[in-house]
């Protein structure tokens, strides 16, 4: 399962079985009231994933701001109700850029966007940690433990 955290989206990607089909799942609106997170665990629960990656977005020297420490902190929340699966943070620069482009490609307007792109997003962000186990055998990213962060 791959996440792409917003402030105001959060977009879902899922993989099919095998884990060989990369596709979006859904959009879930982030809630000041932690509801995006009981959204997220409810996802979690019903397809009960190997594992969740959770798209960590470092600025393009590497450093990480803001957005990144909300994607830490949604990453540790979700830890701390699911004992399984591993969950871990994964950089995902430039992956938004990435699903416009894609999205433009298909001819789909910029108006039209926002409810596809975070979905996108996501399912850029798991096919890219899919194919870096893939192509390095080690698994992707930092595992989030809980307690720890």
């Amino acid at each position: 399962m791959g996440i792409d955290y917003g402030s105001v989206r959060i977009g879902v990607a899922v993989t099919d079985p095998s884990g060989q089909i990369v596709f979006p799942k859904t959009n879930v609106r982030v809630d000041k009231y932690g509801g995006h997170i009981i959204e997220l665990i409810e996802i979690a629960e019903e397809l009960d994933p190997i594992e969740i990656v959770v798209g960590y977005p470092r600025h393009l020297k590497g450093k990480s701001g803001a957005s990144a420490k909300a994607a830490r902190a949604l990453a540790h929340e979700l830890k701390a109700d699911l004992d399984r699966p591993r969950i871990c943070l994964f950089d995902e620069r430039l992956t938004t850029n990435l699903a416009h482009a894609d999205l433009a490609a298909q001819g789909i307007e910029n108006r039209l966007r926002q409810d596809k792109v975070d979905q996108l997003a996501a399912a850029i962000i798991l096919e890219m940690s899919i194919d870096f186990e893939e192509n390095t055998g080690k698994l992707p990213g930092e595992t989030v433990s809980r307690g720890k962060f």
